[in-house]
């Protein structure tokens, strides 16, 4: 009984430490995606829009609560505030990338973001997609920027997850160092890794799996077209 009982506490150790590793690396990911594409990629769009748009747009406060035309230390607050958006990614995708088929896995969630992030952004109201100008270029960058941050998120976590788990020490104090930038999106971090935990306590992770090889590609598809598709007519009507 107690060799048992030892037996199954070095499996729930084990299951915890990898559980935690594919956590932290898609937590990590996505904070670093999130604050260099979102956050200082986002300003840098606002910056070439700005250079585009006519003068009457400076001094106008932007959809996400800017200034436009100044440069100030709120942009910080841009950047943590992405890198929190792209930490939630980076986690989404870490838990749902084994049942992604492995080659479709940077075009598809790319795709997905970009619809999904792009439908949520691009709207008619307010100053971003009213006032700056050409309105295709404004459309065009905020559909890109989702996008782009979720490719960034596929390449680094496909990357990072190469090397043995906990491995590296210092690789791993560089991972935790990066995911702490998602501030927020370790809670979201912290119940993905109990769900995880739990499914493969339980056995039933295998399960899962194959029930997951079938389902995420489809619900990705459908999101990702559904989301397109709303995506495309708000477009049309504001460069119309």
């Amino acid at each position: 009984m107690e060799a048992a009982a030892a037996r199954g506490s070095r499996r729930v150790a084990t299951d915890a430490r990898s559980v935690a590793w594919w956590v932290l690396v898609g937590a990590a990911a996505g904070a670093v995606a999130g604050a260099l594409v979102g956050g200082v990629g986002g300003r840098l769009a606002m910056l070439l829009l700005r250079l585009t748009s006519p003068d009457v747009v400076i001094g106008m406060t932007s959809d996400d609560g800017f200034e436009i035309g100044v440069v100030s230390l709120d942009t910080v607050q841009l950047v943590l505030a992405m890198a929190m958006l792209g930490g939630i990614n980076g986690v989404l995708y870490a838990a749902l990338r084994g049942g992604i088929p492995a080659r479709l896995r940077l075009p598809l969630w790319s795709a997905f973001a970009a619809a999904l992030g792009g439908a949520n952004i691009v709207h008619e109201d307010g100053v971003d997609f009213t006032f700056l100008e050409p309105a295709v270029l404004a459309v065009a960058l905020f559909v890109l920027l989702p996008g782009a941050a979720a490719a960034v998120v596929v390449l680094l976590v496909e990357r990072w997850s190469g090397g043995e788990p906990w491995g590296d020490r210092r690789f791993g104090v560089g991972l935790c160092v990066a995911a702490l930038a998602g501030t927020v999106a370790l809670v979201f971090a912290a119940v993905v890794a109990a769900g995880a935990l739990a499914l493969r306590t339980a056995r039933l992770d295998r399960v899962v799996a194959r029930v997951a090889a079938v389902a995420v590609p489809a619900v990705l598809v459908v999101v990702t077209a559904v989301s397109a598709w709303e995506l495309l007519t708000v477009s049309l009507r504001i460069v119309d």
